[in-house]
């Protein structure tokens, strides 16, 4: 059972790492055509919309990070990791694209 929860948290740390990465190219380099949904058509301030969907995934990143980390360390708890993952994803999802739309035109 203790591989099985390592193997869990590196997953779960390769996941927070690509989100850390993608938000590094979306805040700092702008690329923000790798928005899902992004049309420079409608999209009033590129550099606003880039900070704040960077910003957000990074923040969402970090926490998943943290939270990889300690269902490595804790196996009892990985369950409980797990559901928080899900849910600070979700919850970045819903906190993103509201935060979003007022970049729109």
């Amino acid at each position: 059972m203790q591989s099985g929860c390592m193997v869990l948290g590196i997953i779960e740390m390769c996941a927070a790492g690509l989100l850390i990465f993608l938000a590094y190219l979306i805040k700092y380099k702008k690329r923000v055509e790798i928005i899902a949904g992004y049309d420079e058509r409608t999209c009033k301030d590129k550099d606003g919309l880039a900070n704040w969907i960077g910003g957000s995934l990074l923040v969402t990143g970090l926490i998943c990070l943290l939270l990889a980390i300690i269902a490595t360390l804790m196996p009892n708890h990985t369950d409980q990791m797990m559901i928080a993952f899900g849910v600070i994803i979700l919850l970045w999802a819903i906190i993103a694209n509201i935060g979003g739309k007022k970049f729109k035109v």
